[in-house]
């Protein structure tokens, strides 16, 4: 496999049902004057559109990024393959990359999945109560 240009966008599969990572991703749409990012909501895709070899759940439960026919990178090292195309963020990426920081943002973010799986799973209970009100 050829390594991709270091131009070519990032592709980026997130929870477009997810308010904090709609909220995210808009600030970092903002960040990207230059285009380096294909956002992509995983809610919004028909199961033939998502990506060979992976499934919606996949996707949903972390943060994917890929450049090209690129290795996937998954949850922190996702964000730090981002954070490594915008400007004033790179920084970032960089120590997201080294070992003790990393550990700990893998918490930091093993934690928010947890939330992100109850809020999911309540926003879910609470729309099947609304189509059942309202038929």
């Amino acid at each position: 496999m050829k390594p991709a240009p270091p131009n070519s966008p990032l592709s980026v599969w997130y929870d477009g049902e997810c308010p904090v990572c709609r909220q995210e991703v808009t600030l970092y749409r903002r960040i990207d004057r230059e285009n380096q990012i294909d956002w992509i909501d995983i809610v919004a895709l028909t199961d033939a559109q998502l990506p060979a070899g992976k499934s919606r759940a996949d996707l949903l439960g972390r943060f994917h990024a890929r450049q090209d026919d690129g290795p996937w990178q998954v949850g922190v090292d996702a964000f730090a393959a981002i954070w490594g195309k915008l400007p004033g963020l790179k920084w970032g990426a960089f120590l997201f990359r080294t070992p003790l920081i990393r550990q700990a943002a893998q918490l930091a973010y093993l934690g928010f999945l947890r939330w992100q799986r109850r809020h999911r799973a309540r926003r879910a209970q609470i729309n099947a109560g609304d189509a059942q009100s309202h038929p």
